[in-house]
Order: structure tokens, then sequence, then C-alpha cells
């Protein structure tokens, strides 16, 4: 049986013995100065930051009203309308692009009215890819019932779950009556698929490999300066933000700073001439790790393959520690010739505690993900 749980935000921070609980130390260095502003270090991420503690786990969560504007990474009005409508330029033919936009307008007036927005995300870490402690039915439990006191009014969202690495963690949100919403297609590297290789996959490990030339030299956390952050900053904003979307978190110098200072994150880079020219910055936790942080000089492609090269160097991160690689969305075709197993994402989420009309928005829109959504984005590899 667990102790009571408890809610730490702003107003009763100070009482929060960040020692006591696991990964504690860690949460206390990544948040305690995103707490006030999370603009500081997030500059379209505007939420406010509170903590679950249940036993001994302690779990970020974020809380939001409305801010339509705001990142898919605390808005599910931007996830499931604003982001999906940008992804619609890979979908053809134009009658089938036009509907489904038709579709989405209309799914998101209704969004507003039953206020989407209105929901505290559980393990939330402000990143496109939340990595996750297990949790229990009876760990879920208490959090939702916790939450549902304190919120009785927010939907309860969990983001970033999947089938090969979390199947447990969802057969319990179903045990709680979670409902689980696709979310994206996503690609995971095992360590069985990582360390069984096929011959095509060796072969392009060889090729990326190769793409580190000799006028190229590798850098780690060690090897990075404070005059380093604004470059990684502008890294990771040609790819992320200026080629991709202005829709993920648009991370500011104060948080990569904060990154590094405390070696939260693994980095690794490539300098050409002495200029730093492509970053990866890796979120590692249970053995499992992401790259919340990537990012190249686009007009270097190309003559020089720094994609190719950012992602042989992760590979050989999670080779030599045995961690599972959570390749995150997006490029299906480059992941899956590199180890990568397709699996759909899910957001659990709970709103039995609400009206009937919110019920049913989630119902219906649960549908529409799973009979053309899930199939759309698998077919187009996105």
């Amino acid at each position: 049986m667990l102790n009571n749980g408890v809610l730490f935000t702003k107003d009763n921070i100070d009482k929060l013995d960040w020692h006591f609980y696991e990964n504690g130390t860690f949460l206390k260095a990544y948040f305690e100065e995103f707490l006030e502003d999370t603009t500081k270090y997030m500059q379209n991420v505007n939420t406010e930051i509170f903590f679950a503690a249940v036993g001994r786990k302690l779990i970020p969560c974020t809380v939001n009203d409305a801010s339509y504007e705001n990142s898919y990474v605390c808005s599910p009005f931007t996830h499931y309308i604003t982001y999906a409508k940008e992804e619609l330029r890979f979908v053809s033919p134009k009658p089938l692009r036009f509907l489904l936009k038709t579709l989405l307008n209309g799914i998101g007036g209704i969004a507003k009215k039953i206020q989407i927005n209105k929901i505290v995300y559980i393990n939330n870490y402000c990143l496109s890819t939340n990595l996750i402690s297990p949790l229990s039915s009876e760990e879920i439990h208490q959090l939702k019932e916790l939450l549902i006191e304190r919120f009785p009014n927010h939907q309860l969202g969990f983001r970033s779950i999947n089938e090969i690495c979390h199947n447990e963690t969802m057969i319990a949100f179903k045990n709680e009556e979670f409902q689980l919403l696709p979310s994206r297609y996503i690609y995971v590297s095992t360590q069985e698929r990582l360390h069984t290789p096929t011959k095509s996959e060796r072969k392009k490990r060889r090729q990326d490999e190769k793409c580190l030339t000799s006028d190229m030299t590798i850098v780690t956390n060690d090897d990075l300066a404070p005059k380093d952050i604004p470059r990684i900053v502008e890294l990771y904003h040609q790819l992320y933000i200026d080629k991709y979307s202005d829709l993920n978190p648009q991370f500011t110098e104060a948080f990569i700073k904060n990154l590094l200072e405390k070696k939260l994150f693994v980095f690794q880079g490539v300098r050409i001439n002495g200029r730093l020219e492509a970053i990866s910055g890796t979120f590692v936790l249970n053995d499992m790790m992401t790259n919340p942080i990537y990012g190249y000089n686009l007009s270097l492609f190309p003559k020089h393959q720094l994609y190719r090269v950012l992602r042989h160097l992760n590979t050989k991160l999670a080779l030599e520690n045995k961690y599972l690689y959570h390749q995150s969305a997006g490029a299906g075709q480059f992941k899956k010739a590199r180890s990568g197993e397709g699996t759909p994402e899910y957001t659990a989420l709970y709103v039995r505690h609400l009206p009937y009309s919110q019920q049913s928005f989630w119902r219906i829109l649960s549908f529409l993900l799973n009979r053309i959504g899930v199939p759309l984005v698998k077919k187009l590899e996105l």
C-alpha cells in the first residue's frame, strides 16, 4: 500500500525533499530554474509546472487552461489540430488534402468549445519524447485520484507511451480506465535489434561511419564551452524549427546552458575547421535514450552528411551503454533501415470525471485517429 500522494507547486516547493525521491537529483537540476517562467527555457512553452509524489516516485506535471499558441508538448490542440494541418503537406492527392483540412477545421472548432487545452500532463519534461519510469496500476490509480481532487475540471494526459517500451504500463492505464489516444508514429531500436543487425543494416552503419571525414572533430560535453551555446541553439533551430515546424519546442540559450553546466544530457557533435556544425543532446532514463536536441548546418549538405554522422555517434552510444534507442518520429525510411521498429505512440487520457460532451469528443477523435490518422502516417512513414 502506497503512502498518500502529495502535490508540490510553486507555493510549497520549498518543502520538497528532492533527494528522498528516485531521480530527484536530476529533476531538481532540470526543473528548479524552469518553475518560475517556462518561456525562459522554451519560448513557445507557456505552462505551469508542479510535481506529484507517489511513494518514492516524483513525477513532473504541467497544467494549462487554454494557451492555443503553445508547442504540442503541453497543448493537445496544437498536437492534434495545428500540427496535423502542417503534416497535410505530405498528403496527396490534393482533394484528399482538402478534405482532411476541412475535417480538421471542424474538429478544431469543437475542440475549443470543449476546452481541449484544459489539461494536466503527467510525466511531462516538455520534450518531444518524454522518457518514462514504469508505473503500476496502484501508482496510476493514486495519481489519478490525487489530480482529480486538485483539478476536477481538467483532462488528465500521459504522453509518449508505446507497446515496445511500455506494454505493462499501457495495460495498467487501461485498467484505470484511461483511453489510449494515438499521437504519432515512432521508431524504436531495442538492444536486441541493435546487436543483431541484418546484412543491410550493417552496411548502412558502415556507410554512416564513413561520413565522418578527416576534417571533422568529434566533441562531447567536456569539449563544449559557453561560447558554443548560441551555436547549439542555432543548429537545433535550423533543423527542428526552420525546416520542420515552429510548433516544436523552441529551446533557448538558458535551457542549453543549464543542460551543459549540470551535465543533464549527453552532448555529441562535430566541428569542421574549428566551427561547430552538428550537435545532438541525448536524454537518458532507465536505460532508454532519445535525442530531444538534434541539429546541423543544412547548408553543408550534401558535401557533409552530418545527419548520418550524428546517427552513427548515437547508435554507438546506445550500443556501448546497452540503451534502448527511442528514435522519435519522422524520417521513417531512414530509421527503419537502421534497426528502427515502427510503432504507434499514444497519449493515455482520462476524462471519465468530465461532462459527457467532452468524453464524446475524445471517443470520436480516437476513432478518427485509429481509422485515418495511424494508417496514413504509417503509409507515409512520417
